[in-house]
């Protein structure tokens, strides 16, 4: 990509929010609560990429993959043309890494798979959903950064622009992956009057001059979409 040059998002509306889009080659945090659009706003993000002939990988680590696909199809039914083609590549690294234990796979496992999937199908996209199925080995605060830290900075020199999908359910708890990566995006999906309402918010984004109010977010017959600000 040139110098400057930001990665679109595929979300209409939300861009405009980030100066354009991502900074190449970065990770970002989709968090938010269940039914807010986290996997829909990580597919549309992975498609934008597959459509302009890009190879992109969606990793699950607790989801069947089909079933995300079969849940997409109704947005953009060309999503399996992507596929076939080589362009969108699905991986049920949960499967492979939990196999018939119970017990949650490890940084270090998944930061190994991860790596040479990117290097074998030179991927330029990449998302992780959940990064809160993924277990630490430690319980020692400064070790979890670190440990995280080495798995962000692998993406990062493979030159990757990633997506993270995290379920958030306490909006004033953050986690070691809030502060190491790039762009912490929220979802919200709450009760308004007598009806629920969807939004999204950029915590934060280095090296981007952001919005950071809460705009109004609805599902169409493409997916998601960024409307107005919600007043």
């Amino acid at each position: 990509m040139r110098a400057g040059e930001r990665v679109r998002t595929g979300i209409p509306g939300f861009d405009e929010l980030i100066e354009g889009g991502f900074v190449p080659g970065k990770a970002y945090l989709v968090t938010g609560p269940p039914g807010s659009g986290k996997t829909t706003f990580a597919m549309q993000f992975l498609v934008e990429g597959a459509r302009n002939g890009e190879r992109v990988a969606y990793i699950s680590l607790v989801h069947n993959p089909e079933e995300v696909i079969k849940d997409f199809e109704r947005f953009d039914p060309e999503v399996r043309d992507h596929i076939a083609h080589g362009n969108l590549i699905l991986y049920d690294l949960g499967r492979e890494l939990w196999g018939s234990t119970a017990k949650p796979p490890q940084w270090s496992s998944v930061m190994f798979r991860i790596k040479d999937l990117a290097r074998e199908a030179k991927i330029s996209r990449l998302a992780i959903d959940p990064l809160t199925a993924i277990d630490f080995p430690t319980t020692d605060p400064a070790e979890k950064r670190a440990e995280l830290a080495t798995f962000l900075r692998t993406i990062e020199d493979l030159g990757i622009t990633s997506i993270l999908v995290a379920e958030l359910t306490e909006l004033d708890r953050y986690t070691e992956e809030h502060y190491l990566v790039d762009g912490v995006i929220m979802l919200h999906y709450y009760l308004d009057g007598v009806k629920m309402v969807r939004a999204v918010q950029v915590l934060k984004m280095r090296r981007t001059n952001h919005e950071t109010r809460m705009y109004r977010v609805e599902f169409g017959s493409r997916g998601l979409s960024v409307r107005g600000p919600l007043i």
